[in-house]
């Protein structure tokens, strides 16, 4: 009979011995695995937690600018719409909208820019024995927009419209009363706007007095503007301060 091996007379464990080592390390990947597993799935959770807490923010934004008429909230603007989302009549209405308020406002800044006004000071005076008047030669002191052009004795017309047309002359005379005429040539006639009438003291020391008067008028283009006092030789005081003529464009 022959010999045995060792490796067959060698004694032998309990049988649980050698199962139990190779089953300790695959539970502990197991338990990894399941841990990991868990953790991912509270992660995801939280995750879409956090997304549709945002979703829910964003869509309650979106209400309150479509209410609002806008991003800017004061309803200028566009809708709260991109152009795919909007019917082809909304997006003509906008676009009308959007036109109508382009002409305002360059209609707007056109009368702005026109705006016309003019103040005249005295330059001369020359008096007419033959029709018993004396006539006021004005030179500007303030002028803005091209409505109006001081010609001499007489101002012009070029912008039409409606005007604040005001006057004033200060006299240094004794005759009992004094005062200025404005009138206006135009439109194949000649008319008087308005006059001013003042008494006078008929000490010369005292004889000192201003006539003033204003209106508003609709002028023409092409009107011709003057201020005449009805009286030849006519006393009165050319300083700025004292004798003045403006227009301005209403």
């Amino acid at each position: 009979m022959p010999a045995s091996s060792p490796s067959f007379l060698a004694p032998r464990g309990p049988p649980g011995d050698m199962g139990g080592r190779g089953r300790e390390p695959a539970l502990s990947v197991a338990l990894w695995l399941s841990w990991g597993a868990a953790l991912g799935a509270v992660a995801c959770a939280t995750a879409l937690l956090i997304q549709q807490t945002e979703l829910q923010i964003l869509r309650r934004e979106v209400a309150q600018l479509q209410r609002t008429g806008g991003p800017s909230g004061k309803g200028e603007g566009y809708p709260w719409l991109s152009l795919q989302e909007q019917s082809p009549d909304s997006q003509e209405a906008l676009e009308n909208g959007e036109r109508s308020r382009r002409k305002r406002a360059a209609l707007a800044h056109k009368q702005k820019r026109k705006h016309s006004v003019l103040h005249l000071v005295p330059l001369n005076m020359t008096s007419k024995e033959d029709s018993d008047v004396t006539e006021l030669m004005w030179q500007p002191a303030l002028k803005r927009g091209r409505g109006l052009e001081a010609q001499g004795y007489v101002v012009r017309v070029w912008d039409a419209g409606v005007y604040l047309l005001y006057s004033q002359v200060l006299f240094h005379d004794v005759t009992f009363t004094m005062g200025q005429v404005v009138s206006r040539e135009g439109q194949g006639k000649q008319e008087t706007l308005f006059r001013c009438i003042r008494s006078m003291p008929s000490n010369p020391d005292w004889a000192y007095n201003s006539c003033y008067s204003a209106g508003v008028f609709h002028l023409h283009q092409g009107d011709l503007l003057s201020v005449t006092v009805p009286r030849a030789r006519a006393k009165l005081s050319l300083s700025p301060h004292g004798t003045f003529l403006g227009f301005v464009k209403l």
